[in-house]
């Protein structure tokens, strides 16, 4: 995968010394579903320990879980993160991807740009399927993955516990085939 990703306002990378400021600032202005799917403890030192761990992760290796911070080109500022799963079967992968984006920065499109830019480079690198998941209440998530051109896959029923309730669960896909296809009309 050849980083950094560039799109027409943002930049995906690896973290750097400097973005923990920023991730901090978005981590701690968390909504209830940002705040569910941080990956750190909402301080300086959890900002660092994952993201100086996830700086030298190797794509090229088919990781567990490869992140990338969102940085907004006009504003210098990291505003979020994507990042994606890799599944190997044999010589095939799939991926499961996921995104994360400061509630300031929300409704612009940006995030859909983001894992729009991400997906892509994936499926440049071989992967036959991507996949997403959230929570149904998550309607801003699952209108996104609509957005990806991601069709529902699977509606799982009372799978998944939020708010000490349990919750339905959405599963989008996309295949490298339809990925393809879409992108000739854009």
């Amino acid at each position: 995968m050849n980083l950094p990703i560039e799109t027409e306002r943002l930049l995906l990378r690896k973290y750097e010394d400097n973005d923990c400021a920023d991730i901090l600032e978005y981590s701690l202005d968390a909504d209830f579903w940002l705040k569910r799917n941080l990956d750190w403890p909402v301080s300086e030192e959890g900002v660092k320990k994952y993201w100086e761990a996830q700086r030298n992760v190797d794509p090229g290796t088919d990781p567990k879980w490869f992140s990338l911070v969102i940085e907004l080109k006009a504003e210098k500022k990291v505003i979020g993160h994507v990042g994606i799963g890799f599944i190997k079967t044999g010589k095939y992968r799939q991926g499961m991807v996921g995104w994360l984006l400061g509630r300031k920065y929300q409704g612009r499109g940006l995030a859909t740009e983001a894992a729009r830019a991400l997906m892509t480079a994936c499926f440049d690198l071989g992967f036959h399927r991507i996949y997403a998941r959230t929570s149904r209440e998550n309607e801003r998530s699952w209108r996104l993955m609509e957005r990806l051109g991601m069709r529902r896959e699977a509606h799982f029923r009372e799978s998944n516990l939020v708010k000490d309730k349990w919750g339905d669960e959405f599963i989008y896909a996309i295949l490298v085939d339809e990925w393809k296809a879409q992108r000739q009309w854009e």
